[in-house]
């Protein structure tokens, strides 16, 4: 995948029922997804971050009520 993100073919790597979705949207996800997936561990963000990327780039004004910071035992 990171390969054709970085060959810029978002086509091949996007299912074709999901086509139609937002521009940004999409590529937005598919940074996240080459982020988790990156070859250095070091280097892939925690759930939490993903959580507040999703939120603040994708679903935005809408905060998810799903990770909530004090209930973790992760944090």
């Amino acid at each position: 995948m990171n390969t054709l993100l970085k060959e810029n073919r978002l086509e091949d790597i996007l299912d074709a029922s999901c086509r139609e979705a937002d521009a940004e949207t999409v590529e937005a996800i598919i940074e996240i997804a080459a982020r988790c997936t990156d070859a250095n561990p070091d280097d892939r963000p925690t759930m939490q971050q993903v959580l507040q990327y999703l939120e603040q780039e994708v679903m935005s004004p809408c905060p998810s009520d799903f990770y909530d910071e004090s209930h973790s035992d992760y944090s």
